[in-house]
């Protein structure tokens, strides 16, 4: 596996649904007590139970990219349960926004 700072790369990265028996996501939804005593949110975006934060228009085309993991000094952005991010911006910002890394469709660049 490929080494980053992601908090989910290790249970997601797939091209696979991560549904439980309700169809509700579960892999890669993750909550730590310790971010709960901080007032630190984490915000996860699914799209079809795969890690996902794109926004489309009701005619399917991409608005824009937004991180699918999204909390304070991080962020990652995922296409369909994989690291991903078009153009040349980075797909994982960590450690305060002060390292970045470049992925492209679940695999890194650069």
């Amino acid at each position: 596996m490929e080494n980053s700072n992601s908090l989910f790369l290790a249970l997601n990265n797939t091209d696979k649904q991560q549904l439980d028996l309700d169809g509700n996501p579960i892999n890669g939804t993750r909550v730590y007590a310790d971010d709960f005593k901080k007032g630190k949110t984490t915000i996860l975006r699914f799209i079809n139970g795969l890690l996902d934060g794109d926004l489309f228009d009701t005619k399917g085309n991409l608005i824009m990219q937004r991180p699918a993991v999204d909390s304070d000094g991080h962020q990652e952005y995922w296409r369909k349960n994989k690291l991903h991010r078009d153009g040349e911006a980075p797909a994982v910002y960590s450690r305060g926004f002060t390292e970045e890394e470049w992925w492209e469709d679940g695999k890194r660049k650069k």
